[in-house]
């Protein structure tokens, strides 16, 4: 069980670099997760309630998370940069008995915040009381994440501990990772944020379990990375900003074992430019939020660009009318509040193809999600802001590529009869900032009018075509 072999590590094996540079230890870890439970339990929580997470990534976080773990609640990561508009959705349908926050006022609506920062450990300790533990059911879940749907509305996907444990077991064997036992772990260069899948399950939670190390950071930068630091987890956004440090200084890139890339197709550039500053092809993966990892090129052996590798060990993948459809344990039961997913195979609304080596390549995306940065954004999420705006007729959002972030937003506009389009766009700006940095619109159009098919419905595919085909 992931809990018990947590437990189970060296207390006094460095574990977690925090952002401020400070070690912990595995046996820190362990107390500070004890004392957050306790006082998680002193504010009425119990196991199996939902507690939402709405922190930047530091050691506040992490307690969170361990507390959570250590007294049996479930995790709702929540994106803090996320706006009132953007969160109302999720905690309607999450219900959360409790929000750890440090802005309160995201959460209007929510009865009970509490602010985890302020806590000092000096008032969780009880003397004589024994520390909080548990070793909960693999088909318990552990985690609520929330997906962005192509209709807009957030949905939940329930993640028990058998899905992250199989998974990552057999991520470690396939990338050759270091086992507890190893006399020198492997320490992780973590930057991604903890609000989904790649960064808290693969990141923070494949360290602990383990047994490795970890070097959180606050946010990205495109700068060396620590002496200590052998893995890097990213985005292709990330390396496209390394290379000309990589090129510059490739010492300290050469040095690492292993870099991964995930959350969105690498393009062939980046993938050879970092290759010929530094000797490492880029490890490229494919997983989503309902299943864990899919797909993977091995830690040893060949790497093919441009491919997400063969099937995970424990993982079955099929080719439906050209759309992947996963099974396995590692795949989710279904969404919160649905029914039990009907068949054993779960359609991910992605396109691809194997190779002649048994490589599977993602072709395309079925759905409509933008891929901004590594960070999925609805599109109907984004139109949904901006409905109603004084002077439009239309609005139509969709994804365009960009040669840093891999796609941005952009927002197609049909001004109404008679209406001035400089007032439009400043109107626009101002009801943009309801929205996180990467869900805004970087190029805003205006145009005669949308294309759409009989039915009236958007044609993104040919919005994308023909706002790709204007000057920029």
């Amino acid at each position: 069980m992931f809990l018990r072999r947590f437990l189970a590590h060296d207390p006094h094996r460095r574990a977690l670099c925090d952002p401020k540079g400070v070690w912990h230890t595995y046996g820190d870890l362990r107390r500070r997760g004890e004392h957050t439970a306790r006082w998680l339990a002193q504010l009425g929580v119990q196991r199996g309630d939902i507690v939402a997470i709405h922190l930047e990534n530091g050691l506040d976080l992490v307690d969170a998370h361990l507390g959570c773990m250590a007294i049996g609640a479930v995790r709702l990561p929540l994106n803090a940069h996320y706006r009132e508009a953007e969160l109302a959705p999720i905690l309607d349908d999450a219900a959360p008995a409790l929000v750890l926050t440090t802005s309160p006022g995201r959460f209007p609506a929510a009865s009970h915040t509490a602010d985890l920062s302020k806590l000092t450990t000096s008032e969780l300790m009880h003397p004589g009381e024994e520390p909080a533990r548990g070793v909960w059911p693999e088909d318990e879940v552990t985690a609520l994440m929330y997906t962005s749907g192509t209709t807009g509305r957030p949905k939940g996907v329930p993640q028990t501990w058998a899905m992250w444990e199989t998974n990552l077991d057999a991520l470690a064997a396939l990338w050759g990772l270091s086992s507890p036992a190893s006399p020198e772990p492997d320490c992780l260069w973590l930057a991604l944020p903890l609000f989904h899948t790649h960064g808290l399950v693969l990141g923070l939670h494949g360290t602990l379990l383990r047994g490795a190390r970890a070097m959180l950071q606050a946010r990205f930068e495109p700068v060396v990375p620590p002496p200590e630091v052998t893995h890097i987890y990213g985005v292709p956004t990330w390396y496209r900003r390394w290379l000309p440090l990589m090129h510059t200084d490739p010492a300290p890139f050469r040095r690492l074992k292993l870099l991964v890339s995930g959350s969105d197709g690498l393009d062939a550039a980046t993938s050879d430019g970092v290759f010929a500053a530094t000797g490492h092809r880029i490890l490229e993966r494919y997983g989503m939020t309902e299943t864990m990892m899919i797909c993977s090129n091995p830690g040893v052996g060949e790497r093919r660009a441009g491919t997400v590798g063969p099937p995970v060990a424990g993982v079955a993948v099929r080719l439906v009318d050209g759309e992947i459809e996963v099974s396995g344990p590692s795949v989710f039961a279904g969404y919160r509040g649905a029914a039990p997913r009907a068949s054993e195979w779960f359609a991910t609304g992605d396109a691809g193809e194997w190779d002649y080596a048994g490589y599977l390549r993602i072709v395309g995306r079925k759905k409509e999600l933008v891929i901004v940065g590594g960070v999925n954004v609805s599109p109907a999420e984004v139109e949904a802001i901006f409905v109603g705006v004084p002077g439009t007729a239309e609005i139509g959002a969709c994804g365009v590529a960009d040669a840093d972030l891999g796609e941005v937003v952009a927002l197609a506009v049909v001004l109404a009869a008679g209406e001035d389009e400089g007032a439009v766009r400043g109107a626009i700006a101002g009801r943009a900032q309801a929205l996180s940095g990467l869900k805004r619109p970087r190029r805003v159009l205006f145009l005669p009018a949308l294309p759409r098919n009989a039915l009236g419905k958007l044609q993104r595919g040919a919005l994308r075509a023909l706002i790709e085909s204007l000057p920029p």
